[in-house]
Formats: C-alpha cells, sequence, structure tokens
C-alpha cells in the first residue's frame, strides 16, 4: 500500500517508478522494486537512531 501511494505523490519516489517505467520494467516490476526501495529507505532510517544500550 505505501508503493501504491508513493507511486501516486509527487515525489522522488513517483519519479524512480516512473523511470523504470520508462526503461520498459513492468509495471508490477516496477512496483516491486519501489517497496524495497521503501524498505531500504526505512531500514536505514531505524538503524540510524537504534541504541544498543536501551537496558
Amino acid at each position: 500500500m505505501a508503493a501504491m501511494s508513493a507511486r501516486n505523490s509527487k515525489s522522488e519516489l513517483k519519479n524512480f517508478y516512473e523511470k523504470l517505467i520508462a526503461k520498459g520494467k513492468k509495471k508490477m516490476v516496477a512496483l516491486n522494486a519501489l517497496m524495497r526501495k521503501i524498505l531500504v529507505i526505512a531500514n536505514a532510517k531505524i538503524k540510524a537512531f537504534y541504541l544498543d544500550d536501551f537496558a
């Protein structure tokens, strides 16, 4: 759902999706690539703020 929302918004993620479509990728393949990109960004943000010594 997040990827579908990002695909419809005015953002860098929409530009990424449209570039993949322009390169000839199928829509579902481009959507899956967009989902992975969102997960990679979310994982990087979580790792940046994770404190290992929270005990």
